[in-house]
């Protein structure tokens, strides 16, 4: 008896903008070292990249027709490539709403289409840092400012909200704004400038409809304005006080803004972290070893960090993918990532 993976087949590989290189390849090569051959559609928005890694794939010796891109608009070319009869399967990684999208169109049986599709999708955040009463208290802002305003807040894994055991609420809010006040934003070519702009104006618009939620149901401690006179820059943004349940705590805005809410003891803190429809991040800064374990138990996300930030998981010790909407938890990086572009083959012989 042997027991083998085959390649499913064709796949269409949809990738994102806001890791244009990073992601596109990654997903892209997981299929072709499984056997599979490749359509792919990179975000409308970072074409080039993905065009120029064909081009090198090409000149490494690829043969023909392995690799194919097909670059275009998502609810045009995106929704044909999902759609056809000879897809086997599509990995994508981008947002909630398209991430359903993909799943209800493929789940479809169209006319000479023999098999059922197989999705592997990476889609959206609300990603929460929990602060306990017996936490270092600095590390715990650091973290939070580091993880929600890196890459101007455009990470699927990027700190949104912030919920503090409410005995330092106020010390960690406090450090965390002169923290987030330091930061300079700007044309990213010049080192000092922390953050650039956000990927386009409709994401600009977009986030500070968000901004004006905030004020409503919150209080802005920090940033709050936006310039998209020459790019679209975002100041970075602290809302505090914030009900557990409102729409900045609860709606992925994708930009460099991040919640504060207070919680009663630590079970309540973790009981806001787990209160999305998400699951992707989080981390817990605490110093007390049984409420490590404790979270490790409840704290229901793909990827949780203790004592650090909840971005910047480490390819190869930090497999990465979520529960929930976000995804399918397809764990990129991980020693099961490879066999979801493949499928079983039991053979037995008599002698």
């Amino acid at each position: 008896n042997q027991y083998n993976y085959v390649p499913l087949g064709v796949g269409i590989i949809i990738s994102p903008w806001n890791f244009p290189f990073a992601i596109m390849a990654g997903t892209a090569v997981a299929a072709i070292v499984t056997g599979n051959t490749v359509l792919l559609k990179p975000a409308s928005t970072t074409p080039i990249v993905a065009a120029k890694f064909v081009e090198v794939m090409e000149e490494a010796g690829l043969p023909a027709g392995v690799l194919n891109f097909v670059p275009g608009n998502g609810s045009e070319v995106g929704d044909y490539l999902v759609d056809h009869p000879r897809t086997r399967f599509i990995s994508f990684t981008g947002s909630r709403d398209v991430g359903i999208r993909i799943f209800e169109r493929a789940s479809k049986v169209n006319e000479g289409q023999i098999w059922l599709k197989r999705v592997i999708a990476e889609m959206g955040g609300k990603d929460t840092i929990v602060v306990d009463s017996e936490a270092d208290l600095e590390l715990a802002a650091q973290s939070i400012v580091k993880s929600a305003f890196g890459f101007s807040g455009q990470k699927c894994s990027a700190c949104s909200r912030a919920v503090i055991v409410e005995d330092v609420y106020d010390q960690v809010l406090a450090r965390a704004v002169e923290l987030t006040k330091e930061l300079q934003v700007g044309n990213p070519e010049d080192p000092s400038n922390f953050m650039g702009p956000v990927i386009d104006n409709n994401s600009f618009k977009k986030i500070m409809d968000y901004i004006e939620i905030g004020k409503q149901e919150g209080k802005l401690m920090a940033g709050g304005e936006g310039d998209n006179s020459k790019g679209f820059f975002v100041q970075p943004t602290i809302i505090a006080d914030l009900d557990p349940k409102a729409r900045l705590m609860q709606e992925e805005i994708f930009g460099p803004v991040v919640g504060f809410s207070k919680a009663k003891d630590f079970d309540h803190a973790l009981e806001i972290a787990n209160n999305t429809e998400y699951g992707l991040t989080g981390a817990v800064i605490t110093n007390n070893r049984a409420k490590i374990e404790k979270a490790r138990e409840e704290f229901h996300v793909g990827n949780l960090y203790f004592n650090r930030g909840c971005t910047g998981a480490i390819v190869g010790y930090q497999p990465f993918g979520g529960f929930n909407m976000s995804g399918t938890d397809s764990k990129a990086g991980g020693p099961d990532y490879l066999v979801q572009h493949m499928q079983g083959k039991t053979t037995s012989e008599t002698f």
